[in-house]
């Protein structure tokens, strides 16, 4: 059963090596782009949201 436990272990820690890991840098740009295409999706939903509302307000309102 330890002996189980630590060739795991090894196997594990051989993998970790393995692992091509990203640069500081490259996760700062990356995480950057998340953040800009966020806001962007962010506004562009709000001002459909709120043209729509705008126009079934006119129209509902028109419409009485």
């Amino acid at each position: 059963m330890i002996g189980a436990i630590k060739q795991q272990a090894k196997d594990l820690f051989a993998e970790l090596d393995r692992v091509d890991w990203p640069t500081k840098e490259k996760v700062m740009t990356s995480a950057w782009t998340v953040v800009v295409v966020s806001v962007f999706v962010g506004a562009f939903l709000w001002s459909v949201d709120w043209v729509l509302s705008k126009g079934f307000a006119y129209f509902f309102l028109k419409t009485r």
